[in-house]
């Protein structure tokens, strides 16, 4: 395995811990479609790698209220988030999956710590950048967001 994928595995093992710090149930990774075919023969088995259909993002979980959650992770050590960095597809899917009523997050693995950012992030565009200070302090925010939506959601419980 390539030093830049041990490190993504490894940010996204630190994504998924940090969402089930704040009370994510079920978290697990979406995986890639892929679809592997022969090209070789029985002493030559080579196989040419045909990705599938794009995935909405990196985890999905659910809040103990029953709230669908999608998590998309970026692993970027040393520098600013850019939106760049995020492949077209994935704030449309994102962007989808929260106005269906769903938790849409973006969490950023940096040197400073594991970043857990509810999506849209404010001021978050096309030729924009998130620097770690500003990281910080959104997650903060949804951090307090979902303690938030957890106490709602029992005390719904509690009532019925």
């Amino acid at each position: 395995m390539k030093q830049q994928q041990q490190i993504g595995k490894h940010g996204q093992d630190l994504a998924a811990a940090a969402l089930r710090q704040l009370g994510i149930e079920m978290v697990e990774q979406i995986g890639t479609p892929v679809h592997l075919i022969p090209v070789g023969n029985k002493h030559d088995p080579n196989f040419k790698v045909i990705w599938g259909e794009k995935v909405s993002g990196d985890h999905r979980g659910i809040l103990p209220g029953g709230r669908s959650v999608l998590a998309e992770t970026k692993t970027i050590l040393d520098r600013n988030l850019r939106w760049s960095d995020l492949r077209e597809h994935q704030p449309e899917r994102l962007g989808e999956h929260a106005r269906h009523g769903g938790l849409s997050l973006l969490v950023w693995v940096h040197h400073t710590g594991v970043h857990v950012m509810r999506f849209p992030v404010l001021g978050f565009g096309p030729g924009e950048s998130i620097p770690p200070e500003f990281a910080m302090a959104v997650a903060s925010v949804t951090r307090q967001d979902i303690e938030g939506m957890i106490y709602d959601d029992q005390e719904k419980e509690l009532a019925e």
